[in-house]
């Protein structure tokens, strides 16, 4: 049973489609001046072309379905530790970024990358034009979701949050049984075509030296938060990483941050500066929506991707609105597989104008680095679990519990 289930998970998946997309590029490369080359690139740029506008059509919806539903649930029952928690989240997820982003612009624009678009081939024109324009742009329905949500839960909307719960059902019924499995064939035929035009090969090192270099960066990332955590609470914080390396282990064979929720509370429970009542609380909540490796790998592989691609990295500017709105959109997807890069779909096109491309390489990559993301998002927990109790060192909790 343990079997099936990894190798029905969807990283494995986007690995499964993306080594035959790859196979399948090079071949026609190989074979391009053969007459069925031709036909059988119209073929797949034409499907790609149809997949990519049903699921630029999708990512709108899922950010409101998802983000509105959660912000009602969240203010439905609150708890003394919500709010910090979210707080604590937030800057932890920003930090990463942030982090992620000047260790980028310290080492992507030095990499040597060829902007020379002559030396690749250009890929024919798809069979027919069927545009499925999008209802509302991602950051629109970020801000809607947000109005939503807020605006549900300062009225008291009954009838608004029960429709919006309803939607959020449907947004998930849509995403299992129409963008899950579209993802992978999406993915396996833009692979497809940059492996044809001759992306692949010429820029594997560098998306190789990404992987090497995000997982250094996960390491560092994770001794500086304790670190800071521990001066922040005025406790020695290595203690308690000491007791969150099984978590680590854990979430490493797992994939997964949110499945440790029951080692990462029992590690909570060793350590013993950690406030023990309020913590109970806060883990179930810091292991749904605390995704700060998830948020530190997509922002450095978005700049990479965005070198390879498209000549330079994003400005500061442009990353700074990727980052917060990355931030924003991992809270407000609680406990959803694969969350932050699934609603940073609408993101990565509309603030980083990502082609198909360019999205089907960030989940490549994302694939082969997801057990790293969630091992660094079940490890931050702790220290994210640090900080909560130096808050309440400095808040007068005692007749909230």
């Amino acid at each position: 049973m343990k079997k099936k289930r990894i190798m029905t998970s969807f990283p494995v998946r986007i690995l499964a489609v993306s080594i035959p997309g790859l196979l399948a590029g090079l071949f026609f490369n190989a074979t391009r001046t053969m007459g069925f080359t031709s036909g059988a690139l119209n073929l797949v740029v034409t499907t790609r072309y149809v997949l990519s506008q049903l699921i630029a059509f999708l990512a709108p919806l899922i950010i409101i379905g998802l983000m509105a539903s959660s912000i009602i649930s969240v203010k439905k029952d609150p708890t003394p530790a919500t709010k910090p928690v979210i707080r604590i989240t937030y800057i932890s997820m920003l930090g990463a970024a942030a982090f992620s982003a000047v260790l980028g612009y310290l080492i992507i624009p030095r990499l040597p990358v060829s902007t020379d678009s002559l030396s690749f081939r250009f890929l024919p024109d798809t069979l027919f034009e069927l545009p499925i324009p999008a209802p509302v742009s991602a950051l629109s329905a970020l801000v809607l979701a947000i109005l939503l949500g807020f605006g549900a839960c300062w009225t008291n909307a009954v009838r608004t949050k029960e429709l919006l719960n309803e939607f959020r059902g449907i947004t998930l019924s849509l995403m299992s049984r129409i963008l899950l499995p579209l993802l992978p064939a999406y993915i396996g035929l833009s692979l497809c075509t940059l492996a044809y035009q001759g992306y692949f090969i010429k820029y594997l090192p560098l998306l190789l030296l990404a992987l090497i270099i995000i997982i250094p960066a996960y390491m560092v990332w994770v001794l500086v938060l304790y670190h800071i955590a521990g001066s922040y609470a005025g406790e020695k914080a290595w203690g308690i990483l000491k007791n969150y390396i099984p978590v680590c282990k854990m979430a490493l064979r797992t994939h997964s941050s949110t499945a440790v929720e029951k080692y990462s509370q029992e590690a909570a429970d060793k350590c013993v500066p950690l406030d023990s009542e309020l913590i109970k609380e806060a883990i179930p909540l810091f292991t749904q929506i605390h995704h700060c490796g998830s948020v530190l790998a997509e922002v450095f592989f978005a700049m990479m991707i965005s070198r390879i691609l498209y000549g330079s990295v994003p400005a500061p500017g442009t990353m700074v609105i990727f980052s917060i709105l990355l931030a924003t959109c991992s809270i407000g997807t609680p406990g959803l597989p694969w969350g932050t890069v699934m609603v940073s779909l609408g993101t990565l096109t509309g603030i980083l104008k990502f082609g198909d491309s360019g999205v089907a390489l960030m989940f490549a990559v994302f694939a082969l680095n997801d057990a790293f993301a969630a091992a660094c998002n079940a490890t931050c927990d702790g220290a994210a679990a640090l900080f909560l109790t130096g808050y309440v060192k400095r808040h007068d909790f005692s007749n909230r519990l």
